[in-house]
């Protein structure tokens, strides 16, 4: 690209800076309902354990490393926090996602100049991204929910709910759609190989802006389907290298598990028959679209727009409107939506004011203007607000913070059950286990929520046989205190249905604020069992039944009371006297990836109804068993093939191989 491109890049991007820059400044946000420690936790823990195929041990009882999350934010994260761990990781974090924030509209920017040529049309495109927010206007959800302050809805997603994946994804999206152009228009494997790079980076950071991106890439395809300039097979090329260069992660249990989990944590996602009209209505709309495009061969890049405004703005716009979820959490795509409605406003303004008739240029012309002057006040209030109201806070000042201090104070043995914006927020502090956690997409058994659920609901029965129920069930994740917050607690969210349950039967260690901390023992990660004792029936939420004689048998008083450690993050050790013929069970959810060894000799486990684990019947009788999380096949072959694939790439590129 001509250097004067870059310039204007770097233009658009300190514009940015200049007027959010106090986005990246250190401290609690007034936006108490944002998860962005939770993400930070996440960066955090990737610091302390860099090894994605081990054992996570700190939320909802247990979850594989793997399934924390998409890789690429949080390892590029822990970087800074490993070369100084005394940095905070919620800082750390906001300030990359804001960085990642400035730079989207100049990666847009970019991305329009390359296809269009035009670079004034690309400027005022991100001037307009950077300034605008249509979205207030027409969807009223969106219009109630402006926050404390005057600012774009790309950057409320940010600051007040805490999205950054999602923003840093959206850097390397237009990134990817411009690399996949030049893919597809030029030859040669370098630029194939760094579209390679990006269509994963994007998948890698953000679910929804990868999904987001296959649309878009589809949709390109789809304009070009009759251009001969424009390769579609080196983009599907691209799309299969991308794919094996993210493989390690994205291996099919993954991408299975993430499929089978999302729909269920989207506010009760239903594929019902309006939703199937509203998908069928989808797709022909698109075609529509595509049809009436067919006769402006020179217009690919107008098309393109229109259908990406609205494969995303429908579903937006059907969630919004009548509250149909066309597919899961179709909100989330408003962002992508207002994107490309902005480029599209601004292209129909090209177009029109450089029309050959006179009429049509002087009457758009005066239309712009207008709209200009009935912007201005929006616009104005925004870039001289100068963020008056985002008052940051010490961390010290928090309900969050002084409870995960307290709770760091007691040095639990057991885990923490913690509820609302202090199971978001406590990781990111300490490493404190907890039945709860951020990212419930990852789990491979839902237990841990409906336990979750169960403890902090009421379903009708008597308050004792509430509370009985409600520690029992804590017992069996080896819970030893627990945090309750109170209608009075400053606490965000305060989801307790009876928070005085424990009032009276457990004993109260903390108390500040209407915020306290229950103690309940003793904790056991590891307890014998005999065969008549592993529950059978399914667990449910109103059916507590397999619980009891598990619960029973950790209690015990006449068995054996067992060791349990982690030596590190991929094997734990069980001591103590362990009988033949009797089973382990563990506080842990199952996973295939674990296997027992007693004396050298392997002992299966499987997961019991509870989702919990379960030795077999112990061969023998010994003092000690070992417990390992070992990788899947399907994991090493994966990661083998990621490796290939980039060796291949790397080798080509020296090589400088034709394509």
């Amino acid at each position: 690209m001509n250097p004067r491109v870059w310039v204007a890049a770097a233009f658009v991007f300190l514009i940015n800076c200049v007027i959010n820059w106090r986005i990246v400044l250190p401290g609690i946000t007034p936006y108490k309902g944002s998860i962005e420690r939770g993400y930070a936790y996440m960066a955090r823990l990737f610091a302390d354990n860099p090894d994605y195929l081990s054992w996570n041990p700190l939320q909802y009882g247990g979850i594989p490393m793997h399934y924390v999350y998409l890789p690429l934010l949080p390892y590029f994260e822990s970087l800074f926090l490993w070369l100084d761990p005394r940095n905070d990781a919620t800082y750390l974090h906001r300030s990359v996602c804001a960085i990642a924030l400035f730079l989207s509209p100049a990666a847009a920017f970019l991305l329009i100049r390359d296809w269009t040529g035009r670079a004034w049309a690309a400027f005022y495109s991100a001037i307009a991204v950077t300034l605008y927010s249509p979205l207030y206007y027409f969807i009223d959800p969106i219009n109630t929910d402006r926050g404390i302050m005057p600012v774009p809805w790309r950057i409320q997603v940010l600051i007040k709910y805490g999205e950054g994946p999602h923003t840093v994804g959206m850097v390397f999206f237009f990134a990817a759609l411009l690399l996949v152009r030049r893919a597809a228009t030029r030859t040669g494997f370098p630029v194939l190989f760094a579209a390679a790079v990006a269509l994963a980076a994007t998948v890698l950071t953000n679910w929804v802006a990868g999904l987001a991106l296959a649309f878009a890439v589809l949709m390109l395809l789809f304009v070009h389907d009759d251009d001969p300039d424009f390769s579609c097979r080196r983009v599907i090329q691209a799309g299969l290298l991308g794919y094996l260069l993210a493989a390690f992660w994205l291996t099919p249990s993954f991408v299975a598990q993430m499929a089978y989990n999302w729909p269920q944590d989207a506010f009760g996602f239903h594929f019902e028959w309006l939703e199937r009209i509203a998908m069928l209505g989808w797709a022909a709309g698109l075609f529509v679209i595509r049809y009436a495009f067919r006769k402006l061969p020179r217009h690919r890049y107008s098309c393109w727009l229109v259908l990406c405004v609205f494969g995303y703005g429908l579903p937006v716009m059907l969630f919004y409107r009548y509250g149909v979820n066309s597919f899961p959490e179709a909100r989330r795509y408003a962002l992508e939506f207002e994107f490309f409605l902005l480029l599209l406003i601004v292209d129909c303004f090209r177009l029109l004011v450089t029309h050959r008739r006179f009429a049509v240029r002087a009457i758009t012309t005066i239309g712009l203007l207008a709209l200009l002057l009935q912007q201005t006040p929006t616009v104005t209030r925004y870039v001289s607000h100068r963020y008056q109201k985002w008052t940051l806070a010490d961390q010290e000042t928090t309900t969050e913070y002084r409870v995960a201090r307290e709770l760091s104070s007691l040095r639990p043995a057991g885990r923490v059950f913690a509820s609302g914006g202090t199971r978001f927020r406590l990781n990111s502090w300490y490493p404190i286990p907890q039945v709860g956690g951020v990212f419930e997409t990852g789990l491979k058994t839902r237990v841990p929520l409906i336990v979750s659920y169960r403890v902090r609901t009421d379903l009708g029965l008597a308050r004792h046989k509430e509370t009985e129920e409600s520690i029992m069930l804590l017992r069996a994740f080896a819970v030893e205190y627990i945090v309750v917050h109170g209608p009075n607690s400053e606490e965000y969210y305060r989801d307790y249905k009876n928070p005085r349950k424990f009032e009276g039967v457990l004993e109260k260690v903390w108390e500040e604020k209407d915020d306290a901390i229950y103690r309940l023992g003793p904790v056991r990660y590891a307890h014998l069992l005999k065969t008549d004792e592993i529950p059978r029936g399914t667990i449910q939420e109103s059916h507590q039944e397999p619980w009891y004689p598990y619960v029973a048998a950790m209690l015990d008083p006449t068995r054996p009371a067992l060791g349990f450690r982690w030596e590190n993050a991929r094997r734990a050790s069980v001591t103590g006297t362990l009988p033949k013929g009797m089973h382990v069970a563990f506080a842990i959810p199952w996973d295939p990836n674990f296997r027992a060894y007693q004396n050298g000799q392997r002992v299966d486990v499987r997961a019991n109804s509870t989702g919990l684990m379960v030795t077999e019947a112990l061969p023998a009788d010994s003092t000690a068993l070992e417990l390992r999380f070992a990788p899947s096949w399907e994991e090493i072959v994966c990661a083998l093939a990621s490796i290939i694939a980039f060796g291949y790439s790397i080798r080509r590129i020296i090589r400088r191989s034709p394509a």
